[in-house]
């Protein structure tokens, strides 16, 4: 037929666009793309692909969002969010924000299991979802097209189940009767307050009172502040007495500096945990290690109910408590 935009054709009493090779991943992979039947609603149709390729591309908000929103995150959570948003740049920053639907996710999503596996899948769909997110908020698009339709990987899938391990009393006994003072300091401030392990590292002899602790939070960059008990009170001095250098900080390197570098890892600290929990497993009773994040898990689960381990881990979310943190098996009272 005559007239019509370019890259148009008619057949079979329809009308259709022709994409070009590379646009053909924003129309399901098709060579003919089927506008309508009748020239209004193929029209129609028309209007809102020229408003797709118009649109911003994903790049485009992916900068923006390592640029506003990313900064104000946890640095642990920076980290792992860039590369996950390298990922995500590579994978479909050349498409427009706009073209980004359920089934496109779920193929890059296929296709990245399939690579890299389950857990890396989920984690770009988390971010993916964070920054769709930001461009509804900045007018980019009218809704995040992810939300409540693109589902993540889970059990049912073959993903590996959550960590679940549980501390036993006798287990961190078993440990610190080979762990250096200075972990044991660092387990018993923990095991007190459940505070992160990067929060606990960062403490400085400033942020203690006579009467209270307070403890930076650098996930929310919120002080959380603790009143100081007996127990509380023994648990610092130990730290401050096992010092290996003069430091303004509770828990220091051998260097006297903090133990969390400025990309927010812990190297030295890390790699003597594991040196320690090699020996207890070989000296001792203990069979499997735990990590510090498996205390933060103990604390949670040992808490007397969900609402203490919700204020003791500082969570603003209970679900997440219940799903991550009350690990230790509880048995369930019958009807009678």
């Amino acid at each position: 037929m005559k007239d019509m935009p370019k890259r148009w054709a008619y057949k079979h009493g329809a009308y259709y666009y022709r994409p070009r090779p590379e646009e053909r991943d924003q129309f399901e992979g098709k060579a003919w793309y089927r506008l309508g039947k009748s020239y209004g609603e193929a029209l129609r149709a028309y209007a809102n692909i020229q408003d797709i390729q118009l649109s911003d591309k994903m790049s485009s908000i992916i900068d923006r969002y390592q640029t506003e929103i990313l900064p104000k995150r946890g640095t642990s959570t920076q980290n792992g969010y860039n590369v996950a948003l390298r990922r995500l740049r590579s994978g479909m920053g050349h498409n427009p924000v706009a073209s980004i639907t359920p089934k496109f996710a779920y193929q890059y999503l296929d296709a990245l299991a399939k690579a890299k596996g389950m857990s890396v899948a989920n984690t770009d769909l988390k971010v993916l979802n964070q920054v769709l997110n930001s461009a509804v908020r900045w007018g980019v698009i009218e809704r995040n097209p992810l939300k409540g339709t693109v589902k993540y990987f889970g059990k049912r899938d073959g993903l590996q189940k959550e960590r679940n391990r549980y501390v036993e009393d006798w287990e961190l006994a078993a440990w610190q009767s080979v762990a250096t003072p200075q972990q044991r300091a660092f387990a018993a401030i923990v095991m007190l307050t459940g505070i992160r392990k990067g929060d606990c590292l960062s403490i400085m002899e400033a942020h203690i009172t006579d009467e209270t602790l307070t403890v930076h939070v650098s996930k929310n960059s919120r002080p959380v502040v603790f009143e100081m008990t007996k127990a509380l009170r023994a648990a610092i001095e130990q730290a401050q007495e096992c010092k290996p250098a003069p430091s303004l900080y509770l828990l220091p390197n051998r260097f006297g500096r903090c133990q969390i570098s400025a990309s927010g890892k812990s190297q030295p600290f890390d790699d003597k945990w594991r040196q320690t929990m090699r020996t207890a497993i070989k000296e001792t009773d203990l069979e499997e290690a735990f990590t510090r994040h498996d205390l933060r898990a103990k604390v949670g689960s040992d808490a007397e109910d969900e609402r203490r381990a919700q204020e003791l881990l500082d969570h603003s979310d209970p679900s997440i408590t219940r799903q991550h943190y009350r690990r230790k098996k509880r048995a369930i009272r019958p009807v009678k």
